[in-house]
């Protein structure tokens, strides 16, 4: 299946820290009529060159030094302004976590070294029509999210009745159905509808992670937990999915339990630089020597500045050693990354308060709970704010 000559202009990234490799898949590239190709040694420097050059389609390996592409993968995915980028990976073996992970966070598959020019091709080929040219159902798809960003439920909800006729049975459609009734505010029938998804696709990792978020924002982290280990269990390389259940494991009081879950995962991303460090970071943070958590979470930040989980660790380890200031300056970064994000909001209300600094921390929970009402952590706070400030909010 060849390049339909229509696409060739695109902005292609060839990331590898083989020297050998990046000019291989440079040649290929170049074969199929692709015009315009840059380079790059590791995903630190990709990273570089996608914030400053509109790049379309990223063919990166997996493990490199100083950030490896699945950790440019999650970095881009995480930043709204890239995430129209496809990513393809390059990998010498096929890891569930790969496979897994790649799916997950919507990447468009894998080649396994050593592939012939055919198989790259037929890889390209298949990711730009999907794109360029989706099929209807994905246009259907592709409506929602736009409607969902724009918070036009009616358009949304339309773009899914659509869908709904072509794919009755697609887990997809059932979970984006429990989308639409999360950010409408009615928990009940998002759950209703996360539950009837893995009925249908008990692989389907995103509802169990979206049941996940819901039972931990309404103060259930029993069943939180059971969620996030099950969708740990299909998708095992997810950082954030792993932190998250750490924190719950701390707050039920099992800190072994959080403690094993993050070593282990360290064991498994050794290749991951900044993640492992993060992790490793997150271990210090449970058992509160912040210090040593500061260093560590300094140093997986000099890896990936980029990324808003670590980011957000970093900060709190620089709030547990009474940085405030240092804190700010991060969640402030976050927003620029993620401008709608409760939880930093919420953070930087937090931390506010630690500076004795009301207004800002008012302001800045009300703003957490706006977009989060239904976390009963944030609404406890700011209630227990209008009480002590005899504030009518």
């Amino acid at each position: 299946m060849g390049v339909p000559m229509k696409y060739l202009k695109i902005k292609c990234l060839v990331v590898d820290d083989e020297p050998s490799m990046r000019k291989t898949v440079s040649n290929m590239l170049s074969r199929m009529g692709f015009t315009s190709i840059l380079t790059a040694e590791n995903g630190r420097k990709a990273l570089d060159i996608i914030k400053m050059t509109p790049i379309d389609l990223v063919i990166a390996d997996v493990n490199m030094p100083e950030m490896t592409g699945a950790e440019l993968f999650k970095t881009v995915r995480d930043d709204k302004n890239y995430d129209h980028i496809i990513f393809i990976f390059v990998t010498a073996e096929a890891t569930r976590q790969i496979v897994a992970r790649a799916a997950e966070d919507g990447g468009e598959g894998y080649i396994i070294k050593p592939f012939v020019l055919g198989t790259l091709e037929d890889k390209i080929a298949r990711a730009l029509e999907k794109k360029f040219n989706p099929s209807a159902i994905e246009s259907c798809f592709k409506e929602f999210d736009i409607a969902m960003v724009k918070r036009d439920f009616q358009r949304a909800e339309e773009a899914l009745g659509k869908a709904a006729r072509m794919a009755p049975d697609a887990a997809k459609v059932v979970h984006s159905f429990g989308l639409l009734y999360l950010a409408k505010g009615d928990d009940k029938r998002a759950i209703e509808f996360f539950e009837e998804a893995i009925s249908k696709n008990p692989m389907f990792v995103r509802s169990y992670n979206s049941l996940g978020e819901i039972y931990e924002n309404i103060g259930d982290p029993a069943t939180a937990i059971k969620y996030y280990e099950k969708a740990h269990e299909i998708s095992p390389a997810n950082t954030d999915r792993l932190l998250a259940l750490s924190k719950l494991f701390c707050k039920t009081g099992e800190t072994d339990r959080a403690e094993k879950i993050l070593k282990d995962a360290v064991s498994d991303m050794r290749e991951d630089v900044a993640a492992s460090g993060q992790l490793m970071g997150e271990i210090y943070l449970a058992k509160n020597d912040n210090e040593k958590a500061l260093e560590m979470l300094k140093r997986a930040y000099d890896q990936n500045p980029s990324a808003v989980s670590i980011m957000e660790s970093l900060a709190e380890a620089y709030r547990r050693v009474g940085q405030p200031e240092e804190a700010l300056k991060l969640y402030k970064e976050c927003l620029k990354i993620v401008p709608e994000s409760a939880s930093t909001f919420y953070c930087i209300g937090k931390t506010y308060l630690e500076m004795s600094d009301k207004k800002n921390a008012i302001a800045a929970i009300k703003k957490a709970w706006a977009l989060n009402p239904h976390s009963r952590e944030i609404t406890a706070d700011l209630k227990a704010l209008a009480e002590k400030n005899r504030l009518n909010l």
